[in-house]
């Protein structure tokens, strides 16, 4: 089967490998398609190995791809051949979706919302369930919460400003020029473009600050805090220091890590979706052999959402 393989800080597309051998609980699922993220991005380089080895991870010549989209090939106990399926891999263990064939534990994975195609739901379960989880579980968000999104445009922002929304809370959304209709329409009551502002130009304060960049540190955004407030950066590794100073303050830093799909969050999004309350924003779909293009478009500035790659052959879609 064809695949994206990591070697030597480098990825390229192979055609030889074999269809994945089924554990317990897994189910083989055919890849229609599959987004490309910044994590892809670090995991080539090499940036994420420390992360796999504290985790116990074994690597897999498949590294990247960490949502998708497909039909399920081999009946298991939760789904059965044919299920329309969407779903997130373990984050550090395992193989990921960049290959025409993935074996996955069935806890990871939902049924696709009904009025999605394969390339929009493959674009939806990592940014929205991260995003969830780091503004209900972790930022205990609320109607009337006042949240500030940092990256609000980008492949988790969209899905964070969404759901925000859904709660009814009170929106600061950050991003770069060109943005300000496009995030109000998702939800957005301020859109900040960094360009002209930086956070410290602000003058309000937030119950919740969500840092999709893991760029901004817990003491560049203290004041912006309200007492209580929390901070919740996509990348908790660099933030120990602000971890480690909740014990002695009110203002917390999160611990924001959501490593695979989750069965029953995946089907309230979709279910979300159904409802017309969560839309999948995408920016470019790239056949499968354009793999290189779609990871140099990630890093690059004024993208809406996700990049993603089709998988498989354009008539069985």
């Amino acid at each position: 089967m064809k695949a994206l393989v990591v070697a030597n800080r480098s990825v390229t597309l192979q055609n030889d490998l074999p269809v994945p051998t089924l554990k317990s609980n897994e189910v083989l699922v055919k890849i229609h398609y599959a987004s490309v993220n910044s994590f892809d991005l670090e995991t080539i380089e090499g940036k994420n190995d420390m992360l796999g080895k504290l985790m116990g991870a074994k690597k897999h010549p498949v590294q990247t791809g960490l949502e998708f989209a497909g039909v399920v090939e081999t009946d298991g106990k939760r789904f059965k051949k044919g299920d329309r399926v969407y779903g997130y891999p373990h984050l550090t263990k395992g193989m990921k979706a960049h290959q025409e064939y993935l074996a996955i534990n069935e806890d990871f994975l939902a049924l696709m919302p009904p009025a999605l195609g394969f390339a929009e739901s493959a674009a939806l379960p990592l940014g929205a369930l991260t995003t969830l989880v780091g503004l209900e579980s972790v930022g205990k968000i609320g109607p009337g919460a006042k949240v500030l999104i940092v990256g609000a445009a980008g492949g988790l922002g969209v899905y964070a400003v969404q759901i925000a929304r859904i709660f009814k809370a009170e929106i600061t959304a950050v991003a770069g020029p060109g943005q300000e209709d496009f995030l109000t329409e998702l939800g957005a009551h301020r859109v900040v473009n960094y360009k002209e502002h930086s956070l410290q130009d602000l003058a309000d304060r937030y119950d919740i600050i969500l840092d999709l960049t893991t760029r901004v540190k817990f003491g560049e955004i203290k004041k912006l805090l309200s007492p209580k407030g929390v901070f919740v950066p996509a990348n908790p590794f660099n933030q120990l220091s602000g971890l480690l100073g909740n014990a002695f303050r009110k203002q917390k830093t999160g611990w924001l890590m959501v490593d695979r799909g989750d069965h029953d969050q995946l089907t309230r999004i979709a279910q979300w979706v159904d409802e017309g309350k969560l839309k999948p924003i995408i920016d470019q779909i790239y056949p499968f052999a354009e793999y290189a293009e779609a990871f140099s478009k990630v890093t690059a500035p004024g993208k809406r959402g996700r990049m993603v790659l089709q998988i498989a052959d354009e008539e069985t879609t």
